[in-house]
């Protein structure tokens, strides 16, 4: 019974943690700028940098937060292994804000936000950069 007692707090204080920020480094497959075929989303983007995170908000305006810590979490769904990432930025008034996203490394690459799993992100290709 002491043995069950100490597995379940062990168990709560792992799930508690499970996505809290730590440090990390951001993966060379995530660095660069997204955007979606979505028409609500013609004119948004966001770049991962290895140091910062930039979030384009329309009409030619972005913002651009320093990413504090990464966090990378395998999951598993309908027998499929995904990898779950979450990166921690502050704003200017040092307000820490959690983005959620699924990266699936097949085709150049796919995001998908985690609350919007119906849209996808593609990176931005080096030729389309310079047109």
């Amino acid at each position: 019974m002491k043995l069950k007692k100490v597995w379940m707090i062990i168990s709560c204080l792992m799930a508690l943690s499970a996505f809290q920020c730590g440090k990390g480094t951001v993966p060379e497959d995530l660095i660069g700028v997204w955007e979606t075929k979505s028409p609500a989303y013609a004119d948004r983007f966001f770049e991962i940098q290895p140091k910062e995170i930039i979030f384009g908000t329309g009409e030619g305006r972005f913002d651009v937060y320093p990413i504090t810590k990464i966090r990378i979490e395998k999951e598993k769904e309908n027998q499929k292994q995904k990898t779950l990432y979450l990166i921690c930025y502050r704003n200017i008034e040092g307000k820490v804000y959690k983005f959620f996203f699924y990266y699936d490394p097949a085709n150049r690459g796919t995001i998908r936000f985690k609350n919007q799993k119906e849209m996808v992100w593609t990176k931005k290709s080096l030729s389309s950069a310079s047109n």
